[in-house]
């Protein structure tokens, strides 16, 4: 399968919420890394974090705005946006959208890098006044 097509199918399955299918996509060796650089791996430890991520931002969505790729890799450009819940209340002022790139690494139709480059600054300051 063509890299670019898994990597945006890993997108829309992202935007889905769909957690066993994005799981379905990543390889034994999936590595991920976080906007803070912090690499993590494994399915199990991922099921958990794309629940958890799901509940804490219900309507998380990934706004692709431009896709660049070549024989090594994947770039999306765009941004990262949903809503900060607590309690399970939705609160417009608990909104964020940030500029964000990914960059998608696949092989034989599965995921085996996934990593963000964004502020999240904005994200975490809604999480401490929520608090």
């Amino acid at each position: 399968m063509d890299m670019k097509v898994t990597v945006l199918e890993f997108v829309e399955r992202i935007n889905a919420h769909d957690v066993e299918g994005i799981l379905d996509l990543m390889a034994d060796d999936y590595r991920f890394i976080n906007s803070a650089g912090d690499t993590f791996r494994g399915k199990t430890f991922m099921r958990a974090t794309w629940r958890a991520h799901f509940v804490q931002y219900p309507d998380f969505q990934i706004r692709a705005q431009r896709v660049l790729a070549d024989d090594e890799a994947v770039g999306i450009f765009g941004w990262a946006q949903g809503t900060y819940t607590r309690d399970g209340q939705i609160l417009e002022e608990n909104h964020w959208e940030v500029p964000a790139a990914f960059l998608g690494i696949a092989q034989g139709g599965k995921m085996t890098h996934w990593q963000v480059f964004s502020d999240t600054s904005m994200v975490f300051d809604l999480i401490k006044a929520n608090e």
